[in-house]
């Protein structure tokens, strides 16, 4: 009787690690295919802003042009001499 209850412990043993080897390979499989979809979606992304900032003419040197009022002139001395913390 105690024979057979340990062939029964071992097998229910062999078969709890053939289904976690199951389990666990799937899970890596899962893994895996994530992984390169992932890799492929940050591939196409960068594959199409290169190409957006290849099909743009280059810039030269932008300025903008407004009017604007001076309200107050200060001497350049007070900006070196304030405080950086207010």
């Amino acid at each position: 009787m105690q024979a057979l209850v340990l062939i029964g412990a071992a097998m229910l043993a062999i078969g709890a690690i053939f289904i976690g080897a199951i389990v666990l390979f799937l899970f890596l499989g899962l893994a895996v295919i994530a992984g390169l979809v992932f890799y492929m979606r940050l591939w196409y992304l960068q594959r199409r802003a290169a190409q957006a900032v290849a099909s743009e003419p280059p810039s030269s040197q932008e300025y903008v042009e407004a009017e604007y009022t001076v309200v107050q002139e200060r001497p350049a001395s007070d900006d070196r001499t304030r405080d950086p913390g207010n």
